[in-house]
């Protein structure tokens, strides 16, 4: 018993108390939850076993008195009573494997569900910090290996761990002495497997970090594919996949290494078992104190354990894998956004659309400030530009009027409403935004449209379609409005990719607009089109505009310069112009290049 109980305390110190909250966490929330099919699954594994002894059992009297006394009558009672032990140890093993799996999925699913739920609630700084690749991990390689885990660990700890028990019972009821013998030295047995229990966790750690490396290094290749080849950058990109996927293998070999040393201990063991059994048995049987049913029966009994009482054994390196998938999990699920609704957040709906940014200061870092006290306003159906060299910080402005990120110092506000103090989601039904980074998703274009609007009707999408300039050229497509656009819209051209986000928009309605250089990336003629449904977005609308060609602002109610976080000039362009400062050389300069 002081054994057993070495190894328990071994083992838990393996374990930190968040970890084990965590897997205490895990197990109530998503597996308890299943009680009916666990419990039944439970059942069926603890009749497998049962019925598993039970079958070796029934090779005695076919030893002792069907060969031995040469009763031909018991052979085939013995021979039906086979035949329904396998039957219905087939019949307990097939419910089980199926009920666990059923299990497995339910689980999974939920898990996926929640996991995903807390991503997507996270702020956008938690996508600047975790890189796709990391994440796709944690649904593609983590939440497998729980699943997995939690029906093996059940598995093991039921159907294996009741047939050890059932075999066990099984040699001591016929041989009490010999079993006692061959058991002293059993426990002994388990020290390497906590050994290397501990070498298998923090190994697979390494493992999976290395899978996030090589997710990203594949994702941002595969997305920037443009790139890579105009700069003749495949050999560069091949050479970190290569890298990344070499330092993954050298990890599976020593992951290999350690976690199939238990087999040939376990072959020892059970050798040595096996050796000692047909030694100090076959003794007993010459000199009368055992039968021979007896002996075949405890001599099956050590080889049919054997499976169990390995999958036993390296119960404890598949469990340390599953805490390092539970720790990496809950960890990153247990990150809170940082950008919250306040307790008693106010639903908003805007009236005029009045903006106010009050002395704005930020800084994406702490010690480098991006905006140095902003100030400007928009009143009710105003049209003001921002313009300003890159790294200016006029997109910035525009993260913070949508509220990805929260200011340092100042406010800014909404019809007099501090957007702190409104609910984040009524913020954002009352603004349309449409940028320079074209998002469409891989469905079809009237999707994408109705993605501004999840319960209009399919009038209204092509209605906003129309007034964007984007239906004549998706009546041309093959499927019209039913066309797949592709990954990221890669089946249309800039200028379409645009009319649909403006389509979008349009669809939204909402009282405030926010253009994030929405024409910078387009050629002359789609810009064209494209600005048309831009100032029939903007009509009756409150808008900013950040514009890169000042071409498209010239007749907005006022434009605000800005330089290295300040602004620097406002005004009218005419009044810009005349100023002859900052505003009127970046016109000068864009007239020139054009």
């Amino acid at each position: 018993m002081k054994i057993f109980s070495k190894i328990k305390e071994q083992f838990l110190s393996n374990i930190s108390r968040e970890t084990f909250e965590r897997m205490k966490r895990l197990w109530v929330r998503y597996v308890l939850p299943e009680w009916k099919l666990l419990t039944l699954s439970m059942i069926f594994m603890g009749v497998y076993a049962a019925l598993n002894a039970w079958s070796i059992s029934l090779l005695k009297p076919v030893f002792d008195e069907g060969f031995i006394e040469k009763n031909k009558d018991i052979l085939f009672v013995i021979a039906c009573q086979v035949i329904v032990a396998f039957g219905a140890k087939g019949f307990a093993q097939y419910m089980q494997a199926v009920t666990m799996t059923t299990l497995g999925a339910n689980f999974t699913r939920k898990l996926q569900g929640d996991l995903y739920d807390r991503f997507i609630a996270q702020d956008v700084e938690f996508f600047h910090r975790n890189n796709s690749g990391n994440l796709l991990v944690y649904f593609m390689g983590d939440l497998n290996i729980i699943r997995d885990v939690i029906i093996n660990t059940v598995t093991t700890l039921v159907r294996d761990a009741c047939s050890v028990v059932f075999l066990i019972a099984l040699m001591f009821w016929r041989s009490f002495d010999m079993a006692a013998t061959m058991f002293i030295l059993f426990p002994i047995g388990f020290y390497p497997i906590v050994y290397f229990g501990k070498k298998i966790k923090k190994i697979f750690r390494n493992q999976q970090n290395s899978f996030g490396n090589l997710y990203s290094i594949l994702a941002q290749s595969f997305q920037g594919i443009k790139i890579v080849k105009s700069y003749n950058m495949e050999n560069i990109e091949s050479t970190k996949v290569r890298g990344s996927a070499d330092a993954i293998a050298n990890i599976e070999v020593k992951m290999a290494r350690n976690n199939n040393i238990l087999s040939p201990l376990m072959e020892f063991f059970g050798g040595f078992a096996a050796a000692g059994t047909l030694v100090y048995g076959g003794r007993r049987i010459v000199h009368g104190s055992l039968t021979t049913g007896d002996f075949v029966v405890f001599l099956i009994a050590i080889v049919a354990a054997y499976q169990p009482m390995k999958s036993l054994a390296n119960l404890n390196l598949r469990l340390q894998t599953g805490i390092v998938s539970i720790d990496r999990v809950f960890a990153i699920m247990d990150q809170m956004p940082k950008i919250v609704d306040k307790p008693n957040a106010k639903v908003f709906k805007a009236r005029k659309g009045i903006i106010k940014v009050d002395n704005i200061k930020f800084s994406y870092v702490s010690d480098v400030e991006i905006l140095h006290g902003i100030n400007l306003e928009v009143k009710e159906g105003e049209k003001v530009a921002i313009v300003g060299a890159a790294g200016s910080g006029k997109s910035t402005l525009i993260n913070l009027i949508l509220r990805f990120y929260d200011v340092k110092e100042g406010s800014v506000k909404i019809d007099g409403e501090d957007i702190r103090d409104i609910t984040i989601k009524s913020l954002r039904d009352n603004i349309a935004f449409v940028s320079q980074d074209v998002v469409l998703f891989d469905d079809t274009i009237r999707k994408n449209i109705l993605m501004g609007k999840l319960n209009a009707a399919d009038e209204e999408a092509v209605e906003a379609a129309k007034n964007a300039a984007a239906h004549n050229f998706i009546m041309r497509q093959e499927y019209g409005y039913d066309t797949i656009v592709g990954e990221r819209g890669g089946n249309l051209s800039g200028g379409q990719k645009q009319m649909i986000s403006i389509a979008r928009a349009m669809l939204k309605n909402a009282p405030v607009l926010l253009l994030d250089e929405a024409t910078s990336s387009l050629d002359s003629k789609s810009e064209r089109m494209v600005q048309e449904g831009l100032e029939k977005l903007m009509q009756g609308r409150t808008s900013i505009v950040i514009a890169h060609r000042l071409s498209t602002i010239i007749n907005a109610d006022r434009i605000y310069v800005f330089e290295s976080g300040n602004i620097v000039e406002s005004g009218t362009h005419k009044e810009l112009l005349a100023l002859n400062g900052c505003y009127a050389n970046l016109y000068k300069l864009q007239f020139m290049q054009d």
